[in-house]
């Protein structure tokens, strides 16, 4: 329960007046004795008096509060990035206010949270290539871990797609695959990653088949597309996943088909979700930079800086899927 200045002042026999005055930092100005003020200053430390948000955004203070946006509580990615997010608020001294979105489609009412608390700057974690929404906190330093609209006012962080695109190629050609499928989900992230795909399979002389599901389920749509693939004539011999998730749907359908991985096909994932070194087989990824993707978005809130889009590499992980 929050310590208050009346508790404080009950516990030392003194007035609210005069511990408001000494934690406001304005006892000197009326005369308030040294002493007293080191008691109340000790005394509000070892009670664990923590300051109003409300009443230090009154006084035009920061309120040490940052609010995380999240595009989808389902995806382990993110469940990632908020606790690497939560490591920096403990080591900043920030509190964080967390709101999320149904269908990754922001609403009024989800936004209701970020609205009530007096936040000192928003960090916005999935892509979205038109948040609208983010007008209404133009006034604030705004971090978004993802891809954005060029002209968004925020400062982005993202993995370094092309590089990551390429190395996944490399990869797959040097173990003689030339028969590649990508297979994706609806959403903007995917689109980047796919598009990167094809010029990296262009640069290796190859050609890329695309799939874009329309399974908001990222694990179904790895399901789905595979089965496709498979009672079709294409001849793939290595499904490139835009996430871990719809790489382990695609494994799924794999093996119920009988078809052996990698032998006959080679999976790829995307974002090395902790279950993707746990799944049966481990599944070949690309590990995104989830560490210093947050540092650098926490930093442009405390320290904010120009919009600009910072683009760091991400690391290819061999496992046994590919």
């Amino acid at each position: 329960m929050a310590v208050s200045q009346k508790q404080i002042a009950e516990k030392l026999g003194v007035s609210i007046a005069l511990v408001s005055r000494v934690l406001s930092g304005k006892a000197e100005e009326i005369g308030i004795a040294s002493d007293t003020i080191d008691r109340v200053l000790k005394a509000a430390e070892a009670m664990g008096y923590v300051p109003s948000a409300a009443a230090l955004s009154l006084k035009g203070k920061s309120t040490r509060t940052i609010g995380v946006a999240v595009y989808d509580f389902n995806d382990p990615f993110f469940g990632a990035l908020i606790r690497q997010i939560q490591t920096q608020a403990h080591e900043h001294n920030y509190s964080l206010v967390l709101a999320g979105f149904l269908s990754r489609i922001p609403d009024e009412q989800d936004l209701q949270s970020l609205h009530k608390h007096a936040i000192d700057g928003l960090l916005v974690l999935g892509s979205d290539l038109n948040a609208h929404w983010l007008l209404d906190f133009a006034y604030l330093p705004v971090a978004r871990i993802g891809h954005g609209a060029a002209d968004e006012a925020s400062l982005k962080v993202t993995v370094d797609e092309d590089n990551a695109a390429g190395q996944l190629i490399k990869h797959l050609v040097a173990n003689e695959r030339k028969h590649l499928v990508c297979i994706s989900g609806p959403l903007p992230a995917h689109r980047v990653r796919q598009a990167a795909l094809e010029k990296a399979t262009a640069a290796a002389g190859l050609k890329l088949a695309s799939v874009i599901s329309k399974e908001k389920e990222p694990f179904a749509a790895g399901v789905r597309v595979t089965q496709q693939l498979l009672e079709g004539s294409s001849n793939a011999d290595a499904l490139i996943c835009t996430t871990d998730l719809i790489a382990m749907g695609a494994l799924h359908a794999l093996h119920e088909a009988g078809i052996t991985v990698p032998g006959q096909m080679a999976v790829t994932g995307f974002d090395d979700i902790p279950t993707a070194a746990q799944f049966i087989p481990p599944i070949t990824t690309i590990c995104q930079p989830i560490q210093e993707m947050v540092r650098r978005a926490f930093e442009a809130i405390i320290e904010p800086s120009n919009p600009q889009t910072v683009y760091l590499p991400g690391k290819l992980i061999v496992r046994e899927t590919a």
